[in-house]
């Protein structure tokens, strides 16, 4: 059983979505670290659509053992929602995300699959806020039955 977690207000929680686009935040450990936070803190309205695709728990353990591709790769909790052109050696790696919600496929690009995935996050989380608007409530009025666009996998893989 999960505890409910209170959230964040949306603008408060895309501000500090803006501070991972940015880059504000120093590396990409930092960057993942937070937007894990800021999952368990996803406004109402938009939790059907974004969160992570393991436990917390399981996510912290990948930071902690420097594994910040694969910790990256959970940020989009529907695994087949993420593809990755790439590996490490590659001069640039790019990720896109599928969004169903924005009808679009979102790309960031980076030298590490990390940082090209957290770019490809961000920016689709942006994108969500900028069709739905700040406060969310055209999402909800677009998807008033919550549209489950993305699906929580319960179990790590």
């Amino acid at each position: 059983m999960t505890a409910y977690v209170e959230p964040l207000d949306a603008i408060l929680w895309f501000t500090r979505i803006e501070l991972i686009a940015d880059g504000a935040l120093g590396c990409v450990e930092n960057s993942l670290r937070h937007a894990s936070h800021l999952l368990q803190l996803t406004p109402e309205p938009l939790r059907p659509f974004v969160g992570l695709s393991i436990g917390a728990e399981l996510f912290e353990a990948l930071l902690d053992s420097g594994d910040f591709d694969t910790a990256a790769r959970h940020l989009v909790a529907q695994r087949t929602a993420l593809s990755v052109d790439g590996t490490a050696g590659d001069r640039l790696i790019t990720a896109t995300i599928k969004c169903p919600a924005l009808g679009l496929n979102i790309h960031g690009m980076g030298e590490t699959v990390a940082d090209a995935v957290l770019e490809a996050w961000a920016a689709r989380v942006l994108a969500l806020r900028a069709e739905f608007g700040a406060d969310l409530s055209r999402l909800v009025h677009r998807f008033p039955h919550g549209g489950l666009v993305e699906q929580r996998r319960s179990s790590p893989q």
